[in-house]
């Protein structure tokens, strides 16, 4: 399935005539294969500037570059196909695509955040050993730890970057966000070898070196973007 859909690249669209996106589906007008064309060249540009690719799941930012990809190249055919003078507003589209792409293999598209909810885990036997999470850099004060069943709701010790969170609670287990990583607490109510399910919001991959900064500042909150360039 496509970054973008047909649905998407219309609504770019809304209000402009029926040339610029063709009720037709002969394969160089079909929007599904002009999304998958622009696809593969956002795919292209993101492993030259060291993101991974293909994303999943796609950032908001890359299903959009998709759209305006895909109408960009299904008004090229439409041109090319008709000898209609579409330059103007193919221009327009092809122009943003572009401009995409090379934030991509630069490396400096900022492409936010997005969650992952309820991730099984299993905690360690002995505290000072870490449980590794399938996502790293995550956002300060997202993560929720719940028993396998739901019953118990755990309380993570934010002391580094939260002095006043819950001072009078029992601390369960400490985050590392920036490996993505839990470990459980002495004293604390997880046991050893204790499943669990664990919700969290993550960054990708930051532009340049802002990433490392996301996780050295006091004052993020979930959702918000801590950056240094």
């Amino acid at each position: 399935m496509g970054y973008a859909t047909a649905g998407d690249c219309r609504m770019r669209v809304v209000g402009m005539n029926t040339l610029v996106i063709p009720e037709v589906s002969s394969t160089s007008l079909n929007l599904t294969v002009c999304i998958a064309e622009a696809d593969a060249l956002i795919d292209e540009a993101a492993r030259a500037g060291d993101y991974t690719a293909p994303f999943s799941p796609a950032p908001r930012r890359i299903c959009d570059l998709s759209a305006i990809g895909a109408i960009a190249r299904a008004r090229r055919a439409l041109e090319l196909g008709n000898q209609e003078t579409l330059s103007a507003d193919f221009d327009s589209f092809q122009r943003e695509f572009e401009e995409g792409l090379k934030q991509l293999r630069a490396g400096v598209m900022d492409l936010g955040t997005t969650s992952v909810s309820s991730e099984a885990v299993v905690m360690a036997g002995d505290y000072s050993t870490w449980t590794r999470l399938a996502r790293g850099g995550l956002v300060l004060g997202s993560v929720a730890l719940v028993s396998s069943g739901g019953g118990t709701t755990f309380v993570e010790d934010r002391s580094g970057y939260d002095a006043d969170y819950l001072p009078e609670a029992v601390k369960d287990y400490e985050v590392d966000h920036g490996l993505g990583r839990v470990r459980r607490l002495s004293g604390g109510r997880l046991g050893a070898g204790e499943r669990a399910a664990i919700s969290y919001e993550y960054y990708y991959r930051q532009p340049g070196e802002a990433q490392e900064a996301e996780y050295e500042g006091k004052s993020a909150s979930v959702g918000e973007m801590r950056r240094t360039d």
